[in-house]
């Protein structure tokens, strides 16, 4: 979308397109507009379309970051030469094809976010291209039905997860796109001090294991599922960090949470309305000892001038809902919660399309 904005002083149009025409006579406006519904039917569809094409044909592993002949390729992948031809001059209108030479390579930014994801775990797009395409086939396209109220929203995979199968689908996409998060952590969290910290919700431990791995004196005990709780111990040991990081199965939203010296809920609070996220951040406060802190990492869902997209597809599920606790709760509520359960000294940190607040028990 262009970042076009309109002029103090805009260009009027002095020439309908028909008699009764009801453009808008603010030919910037218009211009701006017609960018934005561009990219609406036209973008979107074509990037998604093409990326989830070159995902199910295999072209992503194939290239690599590589530089390949057209018929290596067509070869590799099962194509028809002149048509793969075809689809990767597409791919590199949008950015994830380039010519080497005669020879076909993958962007610097194709291959950071779609190939290799292990090698690229916290910031890749691989493992949301199917979940999407899966949610477009069996979702979105009967929507119109979703709100109609003839059709309700199915999960892809059990949630909550009931095993061991079901938790590897959904950590894998949380920790996929945590490099950011991670960073505004490692930038501004107030760790300094702290030995005890629990990580509530805290999917298999990447953000654990990278606080960890800033502040040498730290350990933490994190929460999730009794279904998780191996992975979690897996994943940590392979960081050597089996000492410091202990996996807990406990019901973050019934049962009570274990004194310590400070508590993180580190994307977890931010779709859920104010009066639970009061709810969960009383229970850190009974467990956080005196003189402790509170650390609550959100993605921003609130600003009206810049959608998150990310939440919205989750968002958009809820339509299909009977119940859902999903809301865009404005993150500047969080000073009058924290301040009103009795924490002070509350300090805010935006960057990376997330917020850090933090706030002490007296």
């Amino acid at each position: 979308m262009s970042n076009l904005t309109v002029q103090d002083l805009p260009a009027v149009t002095t020439t309908p397109c028909t008699p009764g025409c009801r453009c808008s006579a603010n030919e910037d406006e218009l211009f701006a507009g017609s960018e934005r519904a561009y990219d609406i039917v036209f973008k979107g569809t074509i990037d998604f379309f093409a990326v989830k094409a070159a995902t199910d044909l295999g072209l992503f592993e194939a290239m690599g970051d590589g530089v390949h002949e057209l018929n290596a390729l067509a070869e590799a992948t099962g194509t028809v030469p002149m048509r793969l031809e075809k689809f990767l001059i597409t791919l590199k209108e949008i950015g994830i094809a380039r010519l080497v030479e005669g020879k076909w390579a993958l962007t610097p930014f194709a291959v950071q976010f779609f190939t290799d994801p292990e090698h690229h775990r916290n910031l890749t797009m691989v493992p949301f291209v199917d979940y999407i395409s899966s949610l477009v086939q069996t979702f979105y396209v009967n929507l119109a039905d979703v709100v109609r109220g003839k059709m309700d929203f199915t999960s892809l995979v059990p949630y909550p997860p009931r095993n061991r199968e079901d938790n590897v689908f959904y950590e894998t996409i949380h920790r996929s796109n945590v490099h950011f998060p991670i960073r505004l952590l490692r930038e501004h969290a107030k760790m300094e001090g702290i030995t005890r910290l629990l990580d509530v919700g805290g999917g298999i431990g990447d953000i654990s294991s990278a606080l960890c791995e800033a502040f040498p004196e730290l350990n933490v005990t994190l929460i999730n599922l009794d279904s998780a709780v191996e992975l979690v111990s897996e994943n940590v040991a392979s960081r050597g960090l089996a000492e410091r990081i202990t996996p807990l199965a406990l019901d973050m939203y019934k049962q009570p949470y274990p004194q310590t010296q400070a508590v993180m809920f580190a994307r977890i609070l931010y779709p859920m309305n104010e009066q639970f996220s009061t709810m969960m951040l009383k229970k850190a406060f009974d467990a956080i000892e005196p003189g402790g802190r509170i650390f609550i990492l959100d993605m921003v869902i609130s600003d009206q001038n810049k959608p998150n997209y990310d939440y919205l597809t989750h968002y958009i599920c809820s339509i299909g809902m009977g119940f859902s606790v999903l809301d865009f709760k404005d993150h500047e509520l969080y000073t009058k919660i924290l301040e009103g359960i009795g924490f002070t000294d509350v300090t805010m940190h935006a960057a990376y399309d997330h917020v850090l607040y933090q706030a002490v028990k007296p």
